[in-house]
């Protein structure tokens, strides 16, 4: 048996990653959005962290980390592990030796803004994820125990890389990997592992979601900033909001529709996210597709007058378009020189206190220029 403490400083990063040590700890941002659908073999995370050496099974990977917002990727091999996604989610696992992409589930909840134990277990007959202690998946069918490739794959090594959202802060506190002789003891305590979160559960089957329901789940402080903005948006003149809620609470809309402007929140249990943008009117050919209006590089000019730092952060919240799709509402915008691919035009928010006061400034900014167009 040998086990390996990772040390920080032998953690190296690739691509859009901001990677700082200090106290002890690892910190970790992504300052672009990641391709993390899964759907297809050609799409490949360009931005993580990843060890150097690597890993022969049967082994052990044992994480303490925390996140503020989802999400947490684990890559092994050319297999993936989701932590802490939205229900929404359908592919948090893959094969390390033979993906197929497919969706997947178990149930990767984890808590936010706390320092969880993750545990990966990969034997050669079985393998297993603790989260806390708790198992949260066991299988003995993983496609790599029965493949052809495996041998050679595991004389070579397997690679380990980690990765987070956009935007999302991640905290390292200690990495280890441990490969064993024979086999990694796996020991299976549970015959009914907890099911996958596969729907916002804080709206009851069958029943029509109410809007306190639907974020009745999340944090009590980011509910009490939903609510917040929910009184903010709907007093608002001349975009005057309607809310809307689908039928599974899974999405709040506000939609401006003489403007054709949108702003929409997530809620997935007890973690979220939200956007807004000028959205796309699509019920006609698509060569026939538009926009009402679009103010974003106006509004972020206006806001560049007296906050350049928030017009910035604005700018670079926008969803980077990475090429998920042969689509055709890839949306340029240029702000101070700069230029941006946004995937539909859109612009994200994480589940932070803060956010929910940029979108206010920001929407607040866009009214405040409707009114100006008006006198």
């Amino acid at each position: 048996m040998k086990k390996y403490n990772i040390d920080f400083d032998s953690i190296l990063s690739k691509g859009h990653i901001v990677k700082e040590i200090k106290d002890d700890t690892l910190h970790l941002t992504t300052t672009e959005r990641l391709a993390t659908n899964f759907r297809t073999d050609n799409l490949d995370v360009k931005s993580y962290l990843y060890l150097s050496n690597t890993y022969k099974l049967p082994l052990r990977i044992d994480l303490r980390l925390k996140i503020d917002s989802p999400g947490f990727y684990l890559f092994f091999g050319k297999g993936h592990l989701n932590f802490g996604t939205p229900w929404s989610d359908n592919r948090r696992i893959d094969d390390i030796v033979q993906p197929n992409y497919k969706p997947r589930f178990f149930h990767n909840q984890i808590p936010i803004n706390e320092f969880v134990n993750i545990s990966v277990i990969y034997d050669l007959k079985a393998m297993q994820i603790l989260i806390n202690g708790e198992e949260r998946f066991y299988s003995e069918k993983e496609k790599y125990m029965k493949s052809k490739l495996l041998k050679e794959e595991n004389e070579k090594g397997f690679s380990l890389k980690l990765a987070c959202d956009k935007r999302s802060n991640l905290v390292l506190k200690s990495l280890s990997i441990t490969e064993y002789d024979k086999t990694a003891g796996i020991i299976h305590t549970n015959d009914n592992l907890p099911l996958p979160l596969t729907r916002n559960e804080a709206v009851e089957l069958g029943e029509k979601p109410k809007f306190e329901s639907c974020i009745s789940l999340l944090p009590r402080e980011l509910g009490n900033e939903i609510v917040k903005t929910d009184a903010f948006l709907r007093s608002l003149k001349p975009l005057k909001f309607k809310r809307q809620i689908a039928k599974h609470g899974n999405k709040i809309t506000y939609l401006a529709s003489d403007y054709g402007f949108s702003y929409a929140l997530y809620p997935s249990n007890d973690i979220m996210y939200h956007s807004l943008s000028w959205y796309i009117i699509t019920n006609s050919k698509p060569e026939l597709w538009h926009r009402k209006k679009d103010m974003m590089e106006a509004t972020l000019n206006k806001l560049d007058k007296t906050s350049p730092e928030f017009a910035e952060r604005m700018f670079q919240n926008l969803r980077d378009c990475i090429a998920c799709c042969k689509c055709i509402v890839k949306t340029p915008y240029e702000y101070k020189g700069k230029k941006k691919l946004s995937c539909h035009g859109i612009m994200d928010f994480k589940m932070c206190i803060s956010d929910f006061e940029d979108v206010r400034t920001f929407i607040n900014t866009v009214n405040e220029l409707l009114i100006e167009e008006q006198n």
